[in-house]
């Protein structure tokens, strides 16, 4: 907002500088070249900035003060549709979109929002008009400009979002995640869905999945132990790092008693990464030894540059899993890699549970 009104700053710093230039020219020996230079023009410009920012706070002020007379209270709705009298944060769900005349004032909070508009939405957080087709800013508050109407549509399985004046309201997906940080245009945002929707993943907290975070090997098996259905476990942990009435315990005495997976040497390691070489390997005796299954052919993965770092425990499944299409190529300088000694995201793991379940299971 602050770039509308600096013209009027701009004409009050001018009107200081036309007076210490009569000054100079008039010859006033009390007032140097240097001083004009150094000090009185630049406290000019300061003064006529702190003027325009004075004047654009008493006219945003009496604005605010006009929608808020008019669309007094809280959230509801008139003849005029739905109103929200402030900007407290509310969740909007994925799809959604929400349709704002001019003069209405909203804040993005968090989540993936699209904005198009019709004219002029102003970002009054920095001061700068913002284009139709983009994408709303965490934390900033914008205004709908003059016979503009702006349309948000929600690309995340929520958004956390404050609306101030009248609007409508189209619905949008009847199913949806909870999460913030997973977005239509992600390409892990069927994957997480699919996860979710059926009770194999939970997010990290309500309404985070962090998609780039780092599974550990007490979560995969709760994940696989979920899939086999949470049978009932009476024995006692086979490792000393796994103690009794953990909320992993019983998914790593299940996966160690089907030969799911083995300790580290270490003990079983809860906390540690689980790595994609590993996450192939228990999907492969999840199918294999838990569910009986015939194992298709794998694949020759000389094609991969890093093939030679796959460990020699982990090659018939990671060969498998490769053939099968759950688990993918990394592009890494141009050269196609499989990272098996890298952490599999939360992300990656929904992506390769998802393929292993529809093609598996």
């Amino acid at each position: 907002m602050k770039k509308y009104l600096r013209p009027l700053g701009a004409a009050l710093a001018l009107a200081l500088l036309a007076v210490g230039a009569r000054a100079a020219t008039a010859g006033d020996s009390l007032i140097s070249l240097s001083y004009l230079q150094s000090t009185f023009f630049p406290k000019a410009a300061q003064a006529g900035e702190e003027a325009a920012n004075k004047a654009l706070q008493k006219t945003y002020d009496s604005a605010k003060a006009q929608l808020d007379a008019v669309h007094g209270g809280s959230a509801g709705s008139t003849s005029l549709g739905n109103y929200s009298g402030t900007l407290g944060q509310r969740q909007w769900s994925d799809g959604q979109t929400i349709t704002l005349p001019t003069g209405d004032s909203f804040l993005m909070i968090e989540g993936f929002v699209d904005l198009s508009h019709t004219g002029v939405v102003v970002d009054t957080t920095d001061g700068t008009e913002v284009p139709t087709g983009g994408q709303l800013t965490a934390n900033h508050r914008y205004l709908v400009g003059e016979d503009t109407t702006a349309v948000l549509t929600v690309r995340s399985g929520l958004a956390a979002l404050g609306l101030q004046g009248s609007y409508s309201l189209s619905d949008g997906k009847d199913v949806h995640t909870p999460f913030y940080d997973v977005s239509q245009q992600h390409w892990f945002y069927e994957p997480v869905n699919y996860v979710y929707q059926r009770g194999l993943f939970s997010g990290v907290n309500a309404n985070h999945f962090s998609p780039g975070s780092s599974m550990n090997r007490a979560m995969l098996m709760v994940v696989l132990y979920s899939m086999a259905g949470n049978p009932a476990q009476t024995q006692k942990s086979p490792f000393a790092d796994v103690p009794d009435g953990s909320w992993f315990t019983s998914a790593v005495i299940w996966g160690a008693g089907q030969g799911i997976a083995s300790g580290t040497g270490s003990g079983f390691s809860p906390g540690g990464k689980v790595t994609r070489e590993q996450t192939v390997l228990m999907l492969y005796n999840y199918a294999s030894r838990y569910l009986g299954r015939n194992m298709a052919a794998g694949v020759d993965l000389s094609a991969y540059g890093d093939a030679d770092k796959v460990s020699p425990w982990a090659r018939e499944a990671m060969s498998w899993a490769v053939g099968q299409g759950i688990l993918s190529g990394v592009n890494r300088g141009g050269v196609l890699c499989v990272d098996p000694q890298r952490g599999a995201s939360r992300a990656e793991m929904a992506t390769m549970l998802r393929v292993f379940c529809e093609k598996i299971l």
